[in-house]
């Protein structure tokens, strides 16, 4: 038969859990970031603009119609609610 451990209940006991274990995990973990953080950053935006958002902008610049079935999904998700 095994025997399972008991999961600590105190939010002191689950921070002593959840800390790392080794050097190298404590690096690690000192590197990431919060998710809002992470929103901030500018490393996330890429220098070159995407070439398919170029074209929806030219093609909206030329006054191309949208044609994606979005209004339509829209319209019958509202009408099913």
């Amino acid at each position: 038969m095994v025997k399972l451990k008991k999961l600590p209940t105190s939010p002191n006991q689950r921070a002593k859990v959840a800390r790392s274990s080794t050097p190298h995990d404590a690096a690690v973990e000192a590197q990431l970031k919060m998710p809002n953080e992470r929103d901030e950053s500018v490393a996330m935006t890429p220098a070159e603009p995407d070439p398919v958002m170029q074209q929806a902008a030219t093609d909206v610049a030329r006054g191309l119609q949208d044609t994606t079935s979005g209004a339509e999904l829209n319209r019958a998700y509202k009408k099913l609610k």
